[in-house]
C-alpha cells in the first residue's frame, strides 16, 4: 500500500486503525448492516469493539461473541447482548431481548438477566435455558419477577441443601416460605429462626418449633394421664377411689378388712407423688429448655452483631442499609421484651449509630453529586447555546454537540429539584431546536464543499500529469509532495466521482514517481553511509559512557555530537532509533558526571562548613589577650584547616584569606603583647585617673565651697585608691609616664580633698593626718642616720658632698677595723637600712597630702635615707675589706 492510499475518501477502509475507530464513532445507530460489518471484518480488535459497541443486532452480537478472535471483543459482544435483554437501551423491542437471551451462553449472565429483566417473559427464557441447581437457588432467592423465583424454587425443591439456602437466604417472602415449609428437621428449623434473611421466614421457622413443641408436649400429657389413672391389678377399675369414699360399708364386707382399707390411701399417696415428679421434671426440662433458649438466643445476637458489622463495612451503602434493616427487623424479634446484654446492645447501638452517620454522608454525597450533575448539564446547556449562537460554527462541532445535547435529553441524571430538572431540559430541547437546523445547513455546505472538491481533484490530476515534463528528481519529489498535501485537503468528494478521480490521480503519480527512483536509490546510498557513519558515534559515545575522565571526555563527547550534526539524514525508521542511541550514551556520561559533581559539591560543602567552623574559632581568638592558650589554640586549629580537604575553587580563596587574618590578627597582636599590656595598664591607670577627677565638679572650684559632700565620696575615693595600688603593684610602664600619673592621681585627690576637707577629716585619708604621719616617719628617718653618725660627723656632713662623705666613712670603718672598733657595727648599719627600707614602704603606704607638703617631706626623707644607706654601704665595704685582710693573714 502506496503512501496514496490514506487519501481516500472511504474512512471505513482507511489503513489507519485511529481514522477507522473515529468514523466508527460518527455512524448512526441505525445503520445496522455497516456496523455489523465493521463489527465482523475489520482488522483491527479496538475498531471491532467499538463497532460492537454500537450493534443493536442479538444474531450478529451472539455469532461475535462466539466466533471473534478477540476475547475482548467477545466480552463486548455479550456484555451488549446482556444490555439488550434488560432493555438498557431506549426502544428495545421484545423480540430483541429474547433473542438476545437466546445469543448468550454464560450461565452468569443468563441468571443475572433471570433476576433483573424487566421483562417477565424474558426472565422465564433465560430461566428457561439454566440448569444449574446453584444458580437456579440464587435466581429464586433473588430474581424481581415472582414468576422467575417461582420457577426456579420448583425446579430446586427436590435439593434440600439448595432449599435450606433459600429459606435462610431468600430476600422475598414467598420463596423464603415455601422454602421454610420443605424444611422438616428442628435443628436446621431453629438455624432457621436465628439467622434467616427474610423476617417472615423466621417466624415461620419459629411457629414451627412452637407447633411441634406443642404436640409432643399434648402427647406427653396424655401418656402422663394415662399412667397417672392406671390402676393396680388388686383395686377396681378407675372408680375405685371414689367407691371407698362413697361407700366405707362395701370395703368393710372384704375378706380383708385392714388391707382392703389401706390400698386406696397409698394409691392416692403415689399418685401425688408420681405428679410432683412429673411436675419437678417438667419444671427442669422448662428451665433447660429456657437456658438452651437463652443460650441460643445470645448466639444469635453475637452473629447478628457480626452480620451488622459486615453490613456497616459494605462499600455499596445501599446494599449496607438493606442488610442491616434485616439484621435489625431480627434483632428486634429477638431482643423483644427480654433483657439483652449489655456489651451486645451498646455494640449494636454503635453499629446503628456509624451507620446513621454514613447515611447523613451518603445524603449530602447523593446531593453533592446531584449539585455536580446539575453543574455538568448546565455547562453542557451554556456550551449547547454558545455553539448555536456562533456564526462560525463548524460541522463536526455541531454533530458533536447534536449527539451530547440528545443524549442529555433521553438520560438527564438526577437533580437537586423537579424545578431545576424541568429547567435542563427545556434549555437542552431549546438548545437542539436552534442546533438541528444549523447542522442541517451545515451538511449541505459541507455536500456544496464536496462538489467544489470535483474541480480542485481534477486540476491536481492535471497538475500531476504536467510533472511527466519534468527533468528535475528533486523538483519532482517536491511537487509530488505539495500535490499529496493538497489532494488530502480536499478530499472529500461525492462518491460517484471519488474512485474515478483518485485512478487518474494515483495512475499519473505512479508514472511520475517511477522517473524518481534512480535519484531516490542515490539517496539510499547516501542515507547508508550516514548511518554507517552515525553507528560509528553511537559505538564511540558508548565506549565513553564509563569514563571518569571527567573533563577530557566530556569534550570528546561534545565534539562527537558536533560531528552528529553534521552527518545527514539517514533511512526513515532508523532515525529515532539512532538518535535514541546516542543520546542515551551522552546522557549516561553527563548524568555520571552530575551525580559525581553532586557528590563532590556535597563533599565541597561539608568541607566548607568545617573551615567556616574553624574561621569562626579563630575569630572569637583573635582578640584574646590569654596569649599562651589563645596561641596553643590557633596552632591547634591551622593543623586541623590542613586535615580539612579542598572547597569550591570559587570559593577557597576567600575562606582561607579569613581564616589567615584571624590567625594574622592574634599573632601580631601577640607579637607585641607587652606593648598592648603596658598599654592597657596605662589606660587602667588613666582610667583611675579620669573616675578621681571626675568627683571635683565642673567649675574647677576646689576652696571655699560650702555645699555638702557627696554621701558615698569616702568610700569612692578609698575605692579608687585600692584600685590605684592594685595598679601600681602591676609593673611594667614607663617611669616617665608612671611618675606624671603618679602626679595627676595625687593632684586629683588633693582637689577632691580640698574641695571637701571635711568628708576626710579623722580618716586615713584626712590631708593634714596623713601629713603629720610622713613628717614622723621622716622625723624617725632623720634621728636615726644623725644617732648614728654622732654629733661631730652630724655636723660635717652639711659641708660635705656625697662622695666625700662615702670616702670618709670608708676611712672611718677601715680605721676603726684596724684599731680594733666595735664587732657589731656591719650589723648595726644593716638594721638602719632595714629601718630606712620598712620606713620607705610605711611612707608609700600614707593617704592623700598636699603637694607642697609631700615634695618637702619626700625630699627630706631621701637626704636622711642615703645619709644611712651610704654609710651603711661603706661600713659593709670595710668589713669586707677587714675580712679579706684577715684571711690573707
Amino acid at each position: 500500500m502506496t503512501l496514496l492510499d490514506r487519501f481516500r475518501t472511504q474512512p471505513q477502509k482507511h489503513p489507519d486503525p485511529a481514522v477507522r475507530l473515529a468514523h466508527v464513532g460518527e455512524i448512526p445507530l441505525t445503520e445496522r448492516e455497516l456496523i455489523a460489518a465493521i463489527a465482523r471484518e475489520d482488522e483491527d480488535a479496538r475498531v471491532r469493539k467499538a463497532a460492537v459497541a454500537k450493534l443493536m443486532d442479538p444474531a450478529a452480537l451472539g455469532a461475535i461473541a462466539r466466533a471473534d478472535a478477540d476475547e475482548a471483543v467477545r466480552d463486548e459482544a455479550s456484555v451488549m447482548l446482556r444490555d439488550i435483554a434488560l432493555e438498557s437501551f431506549e426502544g428495545v423491542a421484545e423480540q430483541d431481548s429474547l433473542d438476545a437471551v437466546d445469543a448468550l451462553t454464560d450461565v452468569r449472565v443468563l441468571a443475572q438477566i433471570a433476576k433483573s429483566a424487566g421483562r417477565e417473559i424474558v426472565a422465564l427464557r433465560a430461566l428457561s435455558r439454566i440448569n444449574e441447581p446453584h444458580m437456579l437457588a440464587s435466581i429464586a432467592r433473588h430474581a424481581g419477577s415472582e414468576a422467575a423465583r417461582r420457577g426456579a424454587f420448583e425446579r430446586v425443591r427436590s435439593t434440600h441443601a439448595e432449599v435450606l439456602t433459600i429459606a435462610l437466604n431468600a430476600e422475598f417472602k414467598d420463596t423464603a416460605l415455601a422454602a421454610v415449609d420443605l424444611v422438616n428437621d428442628p435443628g436446621e428449623l431453629e438455624q432457621i429462626a436465628m439467622r434467616a434473611k427474610n423476617k417472615n421466614a423466621a417466624k415461620r421457622a419459629r411457629t414451627i418449633l412452637r407447633e411441634a413443641e406443642e404436640r409432643e408436649d399434648a402427647a406427653r400429657k396424655a401418656i402422663e394421664v394415662e399412667q397417672l389413672i392406671e390402676i393396680p391389678p388388686a383395686l377396681p377399675a378407675p372408680e375405685t377411689p371414689a367407691l371407698v369414699e362413697a361407700a366405707p360399708t362395701v370395703v368393710a364386707e372384704q375378706t380383708q378388712p385392714a388391707e382392703a382399707a389401706t390400698q386406696p390411701a397409698r394409691a392416692r399417696e403415689e399418685l401425688a407423688e408420681h405428679v410432683r415428679q412429673q411436675a419437678e421434671a417438667k419444671a427442669a426440662a422448662a428451665a433447660e429448655t429456657a437456658r438452651r433458649m437463652a443460650e441460643q438466643r445470645h448466639a444469635r445476637l453475637t452473629e447478628l452483631i457480626e452480620n451488622a458489622v459486615a453490613a456497616a463495612s459494605d462499600q455499596d451503602f445501599a446494599s449496607a442499609r438493606k442488610r442491616f434493616a434485616i439484621v435489625r427487623r431480627e434483632w428486634k424479634d429477638l431482643v423483644g421484651g427480654v433483657d439483652v446484654a449489655e456489651p451486645l446492645g451498646q455494640r449494636f447501638a454503635e453499629i446503628e449509630s456509624q451507620l446513621a452517620a454514613r447515611e447523613a454522608d451518603t445524603r449530602e454525597s447523593d446531593l453533592r453529586a446531584r449539585r455536580e450533575a446539575l453543574a455538568r448539564m448546565e455547562q453542557l446547556a451554556s456550551r449547547a447555546e454558545s455553539l448555536g449562537a456562533r456564526a462560525d460554527l463548524s460541522l463536526k462541532a455541531a454533530e458533536k454537540a447534536l449527539r451530547d445535547v440528545r443524549a442529555a435529553v433521553g438520560a438527564i441524571p438526577p437533580l437537586p429539584s423537579k424545578e431545576d430538572y424541568e429547567a435542563i431540559s427545556a434549555r437542552l430541547k431549546a438548545a437542539l431546536a436552534v442546533l438541528t437546523p444549523k447542522a442541517q445547513e451545515l451538511r449541505e455546505a459541507d455536500d456544496w464543499q464536496r462538489w467544489a472538491n470535483v474541480g480542485i481533484q481534477e486540476q491536481l490530476c492535471v497538475k500531476m500529469e504536467a510533472l511527466k515534463t519534468v527533468e528535475d528528481p528533486e523538483a519532482i519529489a517536491r511537487s509530488v509532495r505539495d500535490l499529496q498535501q493538497q489532494w488530502k485537503q480536499s478530499a472529500d468528494v461525492p462518491r460517484a466521482q471519488a474512485e474515478a478521480l483518485w485512478r487518474r490521480f494515483k495512475t499519473a503519480h505512479d508514472e511520475v514517481w517511477s522517473r524518481c527512483e534512480a535519484y531516490f536509490a542515490a539517496q539510499a546510498g547516501e542515507r547508508a553511509d550516514n548511518l554507517a557513519k552515525k553507528i560509528a558515534l553511537c559505538e564511540r559515545a558508548e565506549s565513553l559512557a564509563e569514563s571518569t575522565r571527567w573533563i577530557e571526555t566530556a569534550e570528546t563527547i561534545k565534539k562527537l555530537q558536533a560531528d552528529w550534526k553534521e552527518v545527514g539524514p539517514v533511512a526513515r525508521g532508523r532515525e529515532k532509533e539512532l538518535w535514541d542511541r546516542f543520546r542515551a550514551a551522552c546522557d549516561r556520561f553527563f548524568t555520571r558526571r552530575h551525580d559525581d559533581l553532586d557528590r563532590l559539591k556535597k563533599t565541597w560543602a561539608e568541607n566548607f562548613a568545617l573551615k567556616e567552623a574553624l574561621c569562626v574559632k579563630a575569630e572569637s581568638l583573635a582578640e584574646s589577650v590569654d596569649w599562651d592558650n589563645a596561641s596553643a589554640e590557633l596552632k591547634k586549629l591551622q593543623t586541623e584547616w590542613k586535615s580539612i580537604g579542598p572547597v569550591k575553587k570559587s570559593r577557597s580563596e576567600a575562606i582561607w584569606q579569613r581564616f589567615r587574618a584571624a590567625c594574622d590578627k592574634f599573632f601580631s597582636r601577640y607579637a607585641q603583647r607587652h606593648e598592648i599590656a603596658r598599654a592597657e595598664r596605662v589606660a587602667a591607670r588613666e582610667a583611675v585617673c579620669a573616675e578621681l577627677e571626675a568627683l571635683v565638679p565642673a567649675d574647677g572650684s576646689t576652696e571655699g565651697a560650702e555645699s555638702e559632700a557627696p554621701p558615698d565620696l569616702l568610700e569612692k575615693v578609698r575605692a579608687l585608691r585600692g584600685r590605684w595600688q592594685q595598679e601600681l603593684a602591676a609593673r611594667g610602664v614607663d617611669p616617665d609616664r608612671a611618675r606624671a600619673l603618679d602626679e595627676q592621681f595625687a593632684a586629683a585627690g588633693v582637689k577632691v580633698m580640698a574641695r571637701w576637707p571635711a568628708a576626710f577629716a579623722g580618716t586615713d585619708l584626712d590631708p593634714e593626718a596623713n601629713r603629720k604621719k610622713m613628717e614622723a616617719i621622716v622625723k624617725r628617718i632623720e634621728d636615726l642616720a644623725t644617732s648614728l653618725a654622732g654629733p661631730a660627723a652630724a655636723a660635717a656632713d652639711a659641708a660635705l658632698t656625697p662622695a666625700t662623705r662615702l670616702a670618709a666613712m670608708l676611712k672611718e670603718a677601715l680605721a676603726a677595723n684596724t684599731i680594733g672598733g666595735k664587732a657589731d657595727d656591719d650589723s648595726r648599719w644593716r638594721a638602719a637600712a632595714d629601718e630606712v627600707r620598712q620606713a620607705q614602704q610605711t611612707l608609700s603606704r600614707v593617704g592623700q597630702v598636699s603637694e607642697a607638703a609631700r615634695r618637702a617631706l619626700t625630699e627630706r626623707f631621701q637626704r636622711a635615707s642615703r645619709r644611712i644607706t651610704e654609710r651603711a654601704g661603706g661600713a659593709g665595704m670595710a668589713g669586707r675589706a677587714g675580712g679579706a685582710g684577715r684571711a690573707g693573714r
